[in-house]
């Protein structure tokens, strides 16, 4: 079961990622399961995927399970063409 939810709202580029970062790495401090809702955010560039990728393994370096939610197509869409659908899907609780 999760115990913590996180919302991510509005774009993630190399703009955002700094604020994201840090907001995504504070969640992580609790120790607790994390469900990541993305239905809100975007755009996405390769810069957001990379820090949703060094999020989710940093929290399973932290024995913290994360778990994503409402992926959303544009996400979906530039992990395939990084070839990181698989990746994506093994840590997607749902899509929009």
């Amino acid at each position: 079961m999760y115990k913590q939810s996180l919302t991510i709202s509005g774009p993630v580029t190399i703009y955002e990622v700094r604020d994201w970062r840090e907001t995504l790495l504070h969640s992580l401090k609790s120790g607790t399961s994390l469900e990541v809702d993305l239905h809100a955010s975007g755009p996405w560039d390769t810069a957001g995927l990379q820090l949703l990728i060094s999020f989710v393994n940093t929290g399973h370096q932290r024995d913290c399970d994360v778990r994503l939610l409402l992926v959303p197509k544009v996400c979906r869409d530039l992990a395939k063409r990084a070839g990181l659908s698989e990746w994506l899907t093994r840590r997607t609780a749902s899509e929009i």
